[in-house]
């Protein structure tokens, strides 16, 4: 049908305009859901799916609940162990010798945001997803309220994941996910 082919092209065009905004390789990289913590949600338990016990994840203090919450639950639904990295309360930054003393052979995922919905602080994200890329995990950066502020960069980041709200593009009700499916 016309509204089926039109439909199709809008999507297209969507994917290939957030592909841009966060510089993936292919549009195809780029999920799109009703929210950010909805793809997180589903993205956790995907990601879950393939952990047990002895595994481990590192999530840190600054995170917005949305990007805390659904690897806490996928954690303790898979007994997966959870560290959780501190901040400087002086500065409100994160403190990366606590971040970076959790991580093992047995870290699996790291998720980070890029920047903190209650202070401000940008986190060095490019740092911690090498830092996780060295023990062999994963990252998951929360870049929701990053994205309106600055620019992305997944190719430059190296992420494994970025999760943001398009909204500069497609209204406040929808979430975008970026992933190497490799």
């Amino acid at each position: 049908f016309l509204t089926g082919v039109e439909s199709d092209v809008i999507l297209a065009e969507a994917h290939e305009v957030m592909a841009d905004f966060l510089n993936a390789i292919r549009p195809e990289e780029i999920v799109f859901g009703p929210n950010m913590t909805s793809l997180t949600f589903t993205l956790s338990r995907s990601i879950g799916a393939t952990l047990g016990r002895g595994d481990e994840i590192v999530l840190t203090r600054l995170d917005h609940d949305a990007n805390f919450s659904p690897w806490l639950l996928m954690a303790q639904e898979r007994g997966v162990r959870v560290h959780v990295a501190d901040i400087d309360e002086t500065d409100c930054t994160l403190k990366l010798d606590d971040f970076e003393r959790y991580l093992s052979p047995r870290t699996k995922l790291v998720a980070v945001g890029y920047a903190s919905n209650a202070v401000g602080t940008i986190n060095p994200v490019k740092r911690i997803v090498e830092m996780a890329r060295a023990v062999g995990a994963m990252s998951f950066i929360d870049a929701v309220h990053f994205a309106p502020h600055g620019p992305i960069n997944v190719q430059e980041l190296g992420c494994d994941f970025l999760a943001c709200s398009p909204y500069k593009f497609f209204g406040p009700h929808l979430g975008a996910l970026f992933g190497r499916y490799e």
